[in-house]
């Protein structure tokens, strides 16, 4: 069990993310793999024919942009919903209850599609104009899939929300972003090197996204799982404030 609801330090959000992962990490994997298997295989198996092409070492633009937008829009934000529940069993009965937390992932992501798509689109503008605003309200709207699957946010109020829960600890929240994202892009690098090797050596694309789905079965549910501790952290902050 762990108690949810509580401020946390830098080292105690990292140690407890850690903790709950790797206490459940068989869990963990194969809830990310269900989204992230049949994800990448329909995007880049058969949508890129990446199952039977020749490895690219430096595809087309476009074949680098469509997995990182479904990922953005789809296989990132769904993963994190179903963490979210995940985590949420393990708070109240130390188990992650695999099978509600998938149902519930899934139940949720029409209207966390929407909102994440709703962010992506102003974060996308901001970045186009000045770049600058688009970093600032991609961390503003960090938080709006535990505002989607968490307090019930729809649509612009997820966004709304999410804004509501960063205000007063947006570089906080920045410092603390880049960093989970620092420390997943290491083990991200582990998986992914040697599956790139084998896909160089052989000249088989499929190597490389075989590579793909291992690194966002690990590193995934555990950015999930420190980015929602992270939310909870920053709401005890703001009720400390308020007394």
């Amino acid at each position: 069990m762990i108690d949810l609801e509580r401020r946390r330090d830098i080292a105690t959000l990292f140690g407890d993310a850690l903790a709950v992962f790797f206490r459940h990490a068989p869990v963990f994997i194969a809830l990310s793999a269900a989204v992230a298997v049949p994800a990448t295989l329909i995007v880049q198996g058969f949508g890129l024919e990446q199952l039977t092409a020749s490895y690219d070492a430096s595809p087309a633009l476009a074949q680098a942009l469509i997995p990182t937008i479904v990922g953005f829009l789809v296989v990132s934000p769904l993963i994190t919903a179903i963490c979210i529940h995940a985590l949420r069993s393990v708070a109240v009965g130390g188990r992650p209850g695999a099978r509600e937390s998938l149902v519930a992932g899934f139940e949720a992501f029409a209207p966390l599609f929407f909102a994440v798509l709703l962010a992506a689109a102003g974060i996308a503008i901001g970045l186009i104009a000045f770049i600058l605003p688009g970093i600032y309200l991609a961390v503003r709207w960090y938080f709006v899939p535990q505002a989607v699957v968490i307090e019930g946010e729809r649509g612009p109020a997820a966004l709304g929300r999410s804004s509501q829960i960063v205000q007063g600890f947006w570089w906080r929240t920045f410092g603390l972003v880049v960093l989970i994202n620092l420390a997943a892009a290491i083990p991200a690098l582990v998986f992914t090197a040697p599956f790139t090797a084998i896909a160089a050596s052989t000249d088989r694309a499929i190597w490389s996204m075989i590579g793909t789905i291992c690194s966002e079965c690990v590193t995934t549910p555990f950015v999930a799982l420190f980015s929602t501790l992270l939310y909870y952290d920053l709401l005890a902050r703001r009720t400390a404030a308020a007394m």
